[in-house]
């Protein structure tokens, strides 16, 4: 019950019935709120919390209240637990919710391609490293190239030609 925004929350803690009745009966009614929320004092907090009659209703409606909510946003001790702690619940809460499925898993990563990269390429000097081969002549120099374009450009894919206006400086040949 001792959290410092109970009064701007959305979903206001009540019982079963939706009375909220029992917040009368709080053994933190008249405790300094800061109890809650310096780490210093915890031990404090969760000392009052588990000698208070309505220990199981501050814990429900705290649980509801906080459902969904990341972890960063549950601070403070509120019915007894911490913020990390009242996460673990909701995530254990979802898991039985969810029928005890499994998460999902990830999206399946790009096909990859049926053939590997011919050597001579960046691609090809990257897959020798990553099986531990011996790497050629030709992988090398193509890796040295894209690690020098990617000092000078920020990228190591090539630039497509840009397009030139007027006559070709290198022809020999005058237009007139």
């Amino acid at each position: 019950m001792a959290s410092r925004d109970a009064c701007r929350t959305a979903s206001p803690p009540v019982d079963e019935r939706g009375s909220r009745a029992w917040e009368a009966r709080a053994a933190c009614r008249f405790q300094d709120a800061e109890l809650w929320f310096s780490r210093r004092t915890w031990a404090r907090a969760m000392a009052i919390c588990a000698a208070c009659p309505v220990l199981e209703n501050c814990r429900a409606a705290v649980l509801r209240r906080e459902k969904g909510l990341p972890r960063c946003h549950r601070n403070g001790v509120v019915a007894g637990l911490t913020g990390p702690q009242r996460h673990a619940l909701d995530r254990r809460a979802e898991r039985e919710a969810g029928g005890g499925r499994e998460p999902q898993a990830r999206s399946p990563a790009a096909p990859r391609p049926a053939c590997p990269a011919p050597c001579g390429t960046r691609a090809a000097y990257q897959r020798h490293l990553r099986r531990r081969e011996p790497v050629d002549e030709a992988c090398r120099s193509a890796n040295a190239r894209g690690a020098g374009r990617y000092r000078r450009t920020g990228s190591t894919t090539p630039r497509p030609p840009s397009p030139r206006c007027g006559p070709d400086p290198r022809s020999s040949s005058p237009e007139h």
